[in-house]
């Protein structure tokens, strides 16, 4: 298969990732909310697992032979993306000290990154693209000139370079905002308890004063957010506790995770007066 047409799958597929994103989205969270670690319309996650398991599918003879029953690649299509969700998601926390995804709240997972239910799934869908929709790709990649493949490749590789530019410039911009933020408060809060340890009475307002400025300086930062900044806020599920941390005291400010919160609430309130 040319570079052109692995390119135009790879975006179809993630276009595909994306949209199921979006179906899926609503019954997790009770509203719409845009998923993904890009501004435009891809899952980049989905581009990449679904063509390696086309290719699997096409040229390695251990999957291309007649002893590949469903069963056994339903359970080779769990481990594989399960563990390529784990990666992506502690790879993205390691660089951006946030989640895009969080299982947390569901049965039999690990370290909120992967649970039992999204493997099954992963599983029913790889037999799902193997069965049926990998033979239609097979049709349409022979149908369509190749000559429209390369053109459109040109053309997606440009958008996604920009995408992903623009998304990269703007992440790292909040991240910024929000580590000075956050060690600003760091600073603070271990200054505060040196100086009020001796005095156990004082500790209590102190606190209470210290995470009012927090909120503050939170809602502050958020109304400076460009709309772009804003957009990345709402496709992140949460800021790691690592980022921020006070390390006297243990108490983690997240200046971060204050900003999500606080536009969440504007968000929700805007729809319930519409």
């Amino acid at each position: 298969m040319s570079i052109s047409k692995i390119i135009v799958l790879f975006m179809i597929y993630s276009f595909a990732g994306w949209l199921w994103e979006m179906v899926y989205t609503p019954f997790e969270f009770k509203y719409f909310e845009n998923r993904g670690f890009f501004f435009g319309p891809i899952c980049p996650i989905y581009g990449f697992c679904i063509l390696f398991l086309q290719s699997l599918m096409k040229y390695v003879p251990f999957f291309t032979s007649e002893s590949m029953s469903a069963v056994k690649l339903f359970f080779i299509c769990m481990s594989v993306s399960t563990l390529v969700e784990y990666v992506t998601s502690w790879t993205l926390e390691t660089f951006y000290h946030a989640r895009w995804w969080d299982y947390s709240n569901f049965k039999l997972n690990v370290n909120g990154r992967i649970c039992l239910a999204a493997s099954i799934f992963w599983g029913l869908a790889g037999i799902t693209l193997a069965y049926y929709i990998f033979p239609a790709v097979d049709v349409f990649v022979e149908v369509v000139p190749s000559c429209v493949f390369e053109i459109a490749a040109l053309i997606l590789v440009f958008i996604f370079g920009a995408d992903f530019a623009l998304t990269n410039a703007s992440l790292n911009s909040l991240l910024e905002k929000i580590e000075n933020a956050n060690k600003e408060f760091t600073e603070k809060g271990e200054s505060v308890y040196q100086a009020i340890a001796a005095t156990p009475a004082q500790m209590k307002k102190r606190i209470s004063d210290l995470d009012f400025e927090a909120w503050e300086k939170a809602r502050s930062i958020a109304e400076s957010l460009s709309s772009s900044q804003k957009q990345l806020m709402s496709r992140i599920t949460g800021f790691s506790y690592n980022f921020g941390k006070d390390k006297n005291n243990k108490e983690k400010t997240n200046i971060g995770n204050k900003i999500k919160e606080y536009l969440s609430n504007i968000r929700h309130s805007s729809k319930e007066k519409n």
